[in-house]
């Protein structure tokens, strides 16, 4: 049996329905595909029309998987260029495939091979498949030569997306150069079909199915090739005649569809498709070459044909208006850009155009129409919903909101009188008519989408107060279009002209617009600019205190009436807003709102969003509520218990949010609790699993160890440890390092050597900590951390650490390690500048000399250095030590930070620190007094070691330490 016999049996089982047969068939030819010859055998397989068609299609799936992996030559077990030229000599041979799937396939393959092979290894493919499509469609009453062109076609356009994604400049020179001869070959067939299209009989159903066909896939690559093959198309006469005889047969197009008859909708949908294509064409060249677009002759005439293909119209007219390549410099601008601007002003943009323009996007596209106002009625949530979404690339209301707010902004001191005036109007109109209701509602969303370029035209404060006062208060069911649009107006221009005096009647109207015997839209609108004042920078919880009942009020009262997770979602950031701008305030209502969480938690078992969105607003409530929040601990460690748990699915969604209501959880718990500490083993758990959450770990961690470190140990003492040095070691980032050693710093400050040490030896933390300082490998800042955890433990106890030290030298076969890592730490002093940190570790070092080793008190000359610069550091104010007085703010602190209870526990916890609490000179003193009594006496000590010390700095020290 052949190999080709051979590989068609098993692509044979592959196709079968069978699991079994295929799994053995796919791991087959998983073997053979880096066999030579194989995808050369698949190709023949694929153009053997005579097999079953799953089979082929089996070899042409496997054969393109294998062009990816393994066409390149740098890919390991790359084809044989043997094998490839074979390959290549007979891509173009089956261009005349009748089964359109198979068909693409191929189109696929050619199109992967032409991506990495054009030029420079398939020099002819372009001339070759251009000569293709031009004997076909010369050839075209001909079945077959018609099926060659379509299929020739379709495969150009692949093949030219392909070579455009090349992101190289050598890969877009290469495709400019074959650009022209691409251009003047697929517009003369483009043209040929058009024409033939609009002078045939529209009942004429193949014909026109036909050259529709043909002309969408010439225009396809026509619009490729002119955006990516023309950098100056401007300049270049194909590409002009091309841009202008588009705009034309838009027209034409839109005028045939017309004509189409009401049985042919498949017709009238193919030629959507063309006009929508010629859209995307001049969209995509105003993206790509925004200047030569302006400069083309006619471009104007793109801009007023938007209101046939309207979205994309009014998306030309944006990019006019705002793309940045159109901006003046204030020195020596461009005189491309100064065309520019020139044609955009003059041609484009001309006064009487804008006024026009502006007038037009008012009183019709940015209006409502009876089917919002019916889509409203029938299902309000989902309406306004839609509404604030970003859609306005493809819906044309808020395209139109868009272009309008680009218009007002390039062109404000000509329209902003026309907007006044628009705005006065409405005062006096009567509205009798929902047409007019409309005409009304966008005038209202045009003044609050140009909140920011009218604050100086427009009085609105004064509005506010009268005309828009009095209208929220029109009760009649129609005008209900205004009162909502009222409070989105006023969520648009509370930051920008709403004094402090005139919040509550901000207040007021919204409050008024969110009672029960509202819209649902309108409450809903009213709730999110109800967000939108609170969350301002001139906030006063003051001002709006009277209105707190009422708003919760509301709040609770609309939250049972939503149905939608979104809807809820924005109801709950209000409300989370208000707890976190009105902190403490919010005490006497904040049983009103937890009694909403626990049933909106059920409801939302499969949102998680929306789950996330209560533990945000629970956090907001334990740390509004602060030491009061006890009472919230039942509610909250089931939700903590259950987001931070990587074995619950919803985890990956909650866990942030989780650790945030966990963090603030233990900041403002007076007292430890049996449930709150039990959840410690997991944050160790957490910060074992690796980097991804160690500093938000380790912060709550440190929380724990402030709020009881002694328990914690006993509850998690040994996985902690355990778990930090775990953390430790070669390639951990600086900021990382610094972290873990802040955190061990904390650790040394709550917890005793007593209830530590043994860990930090079983643990191999000690023997890491070691390890990092003496392969000196990490930067001082790293270093000197790391030197300050050493500090605290000699400080405590030095002994503990010198036989720490020592046992590590055994074990690292330096028996000197003690005084080598003294004379390295005595070294990095001076990269210690922060005069806490200079103070601890002074007294760290003087804690060391408590000894008689040797190999310690020969340091003794370098450390009385250290402590004359350290206590005249200490004495700068002639008083005393500065620094037993002396506090730092942590990271997580400011001048204003809260009186919560861990805010008072660090205070209290510093005011324990030696570096706080001791006077260094004491402590100095009282080391040498040590040492003496350790090493003979004063005088034999004396004789023995500080004899040794420069007599000036002896001297100099003694005033120091009186």
């Amino acid at each position: 049996m052949s190999a080709r016999d051979v590989l068609l049996s098993v692509l044979a089982e592959a196709a079968s329905q069978e699991q079994g047969r295929m799994k053995n068939a796919v791991a087959q030819l998983q073997q053979w595909e880096t066999t030579p010859q194989f995808n050369s055998t698949l190709q023949d397989i694929f153009y053997d029309k005579t097999l079953d068609t799953n089979i082929r299609w089996q070899a042409i799936i496997y054969l393109k998987n294998g062009i990816d992996k393994y066409w390149r030559k740098t890919a390991k077990n790359a084809i044989a260029p043997e094998e490839k030229v074979e390959i290549r000599s007979r891509l173009l041979s089956a261009l005349d495939e009748e089964q359109k799937p198979l068909a693409t396939q191929n189109a696929v393959l050619i199109a992967k091979i032409a991506r990495i092979d054009f030029p420079l290894e398939w020099p002819d493919l372009l001339t070759t498949l251009l000569e293709i499509i031009r004997s076909s469609t010369a050839n075209e009453s001909d079945s077959r030569a018609r099926l060659v062109q379509q299929r020739s076609l379709y495969t150009l356009h692949l093949i030219v997306k392909g070579l455009i994604s090349k992101t190289l400049a050598a890969g877009r020179r290469q495709f400019q150069q074959v650009a022209p001869d691409l251009f003047s070959n697929v517009v003369n067939i483009y043209v040929r079909y058009v024409d033939m299209l609009f002078a045939s009989n529209t009942t004429n159903i193949e014909v026109i199915s036909g050259c529709l066909e043909t002309s969408h896939m010439a225009l396809k690559c026509l619009r490729r090739v002119v955006v990516h093959g023309f950098p100056e198309f401007s300049a270049t006469e194909g590409p002009v005649a091309f841009f202008r005889l588009a705009l034309e047969h838009l027209q034409k197009f839109i005028t045939f569809k017309e004509a189409i008859p009401e049985q042919c909708s498949f017709l009238v949908t193919a030629v959507d498709s063309h006009i929508k294509l010629i859209g995307k064409f001049y969209m995509d060249l105003m993206d790509a070459h925004p200047r030569q677009f302006i400069l083309t002759p006619g471009a104007g005439d793109g801009a007023a044909s938007a209101q046939t293909t309207l979205i994309q119209g009014l998306l030309l007219i944006k990019k006019t208006l705002k793309d940045p390549q159109f901006i003046l410099s204030d020195k020596d601008p461009e005189q491309v850009v100064v065309q520019c601007r020139h044609i955009i002003e003059n041609e484009f943009m001309t006064p009487d155009t804008t006024n026009k323009l502006a007038e037009i996007l008012i009183t019709k596209y940015m209006r409502l129409t009876e089917d919002d106002l019916e889509e409203w009625d029938s299902n309000p949530e989902e309406w306004t919903l839609e509404e604030e979404a970003d859609s306005w690339k493809y819906q044309l209301r808020p395209c139109a909101e868009k272009v309008f707010m680009d218009l007002l902004s390039s062109h404000r001191a000509q329209l902003s009188p026309l907007l006044v005036q628009l705005a006065e109007s409405t005062a006096s109109k009567r509205l009798s008519y929902m047409p007019d209701m409309f005409l009304k509602d966008s005038i209202y969303c045009a003044i609050g989408l140009g909140s920011h370029d009218l604050y100086g035209a427009i009085d609105f404060e004064s509005w506010l107060n009268g005309q828009l006062s009095q209208e929220v208060q029109n009760a009649d069911p129609s005008f209900r279009v205004i009162r909502r649009r009222i409070a989105w107006m006023i969520g648009k221009w509370v930051s920008v002209n709403v004094s402090k005096a005139a919040r509550p009647t901000v207040y007021i109207i919204l409050l008024h617009l969110l009672r029960p015997e509202e819209h649902l839209a309108v409450r809903l609108a009213a709730t999110q600019n109800l967000k939108a004042a609170i969350d301002d920078w001139d906030f006063e919880p003051s001002t709006f205190a009277p209105f707190l009942e009422q708003s919760v009020r509301g709040l609770k009262q609309i939250m049972g009436e939503v149905e939608e997770p979104d809807s809820r979602m924005k109801i709950l950031n209000c409300m989370s807003m208000i707890v976190e701008r009105m902190d403490e305030h919010i005490t006497p209502y904040a049983q009103q709102i937890i009694e909403l969480l626990p049933p909106l938690w059920q409801a939302a078992a499969d949102q998680n969003l929306l789950q996330s969105a209560i533990l945000v607003i629970m956090t907001k409530l334990v740390e509004s509520l602060k030491s009061q929040s006890v009472g919230l601990h039942a509610l909250v460690m089931p939700l903590i218990r259950l987001s931070v748990d990587p074995s619950q699915e919803a985890h990956i969604y909650l866990m942030e949010d989780g650790f945030e209501l966990w963090l603030a959880t233990l900041k403002t718990a007076r007292q430890p609790t049996d449930e709150l500490l039990s959840l410690a083993p997991a944050a160790v758990t957490l910060l074992s699993e690796g980097m991804d959450h160690m500093r938000t770990m380790l912060k709550i961690l440190q929380s724990y160890l402030m709020l009881d470190a002694e328990r914690t140990f006993q509850i998690a003492g040994s996985a902690l440890i355990s778990a930090v040095s775990g953390l430790m070691g070669d390639g951990l980032r600086s900021e990382a390092s610094v972290a873990i050693m802040q955190f061990m710093d904390i650790t040394a400050l709550t917890c005793s050597i007593r209830i530590t040490g043994e860990l930090y030896v079983t643990s191999g933390l000690l023997n890491k900590v070691l390890s990092v300082i003496m392969a000196k490998k990490e930067t001082n800042v790293v270093l000197t951390q790391y030197l300050c955890f050493l500090a605290r433990l000699a400080i405590e106890d030095s002994t503990y650490l010198s036989n720490v030290v020592n046992n590590a030298g055994q074990q690292f076969g330096q028996p000197r390690l003690l005084s080598a890592l003294l004379d390295f730490w005595m070294e990095k002093f001076d990269n210690v500048s922060h005069p806490k940190y200079r103070k601890l570790h002074a007294m760290g070092l003087t804690a060391m000399t408590r000894t008689s080793d040797p190999s310690v008190l020969e340091h003794l000359p370098r450390l009385v250095a250290i402590w004359g610069d350290v206590l005249n550091e200490v004495n700068e104010n002639g008083s005393g030590d500065s620094l037993v007085y002396w506090r730092e703010l942590q990271d997580d602190e400011d001048d204003t930070s809260e009186e919560t209870a861990e805010v008072i526990r660090r205070r209290e916890l510093l005011k324990r620190d030696p570096v706080h609490t001791t006077n260094l000179a004491h402590y100095v003193k009282a080391s040498i007094v040590d040492c003496e009594r350790l090493n003979g006496g004063a005088d034999a000590f004396q004789q023995q070691w500080l004899s040794k010390v420069d007599p000036l700095m002896l001297e100099g020290l003694g005033p120091l330490l009186r």
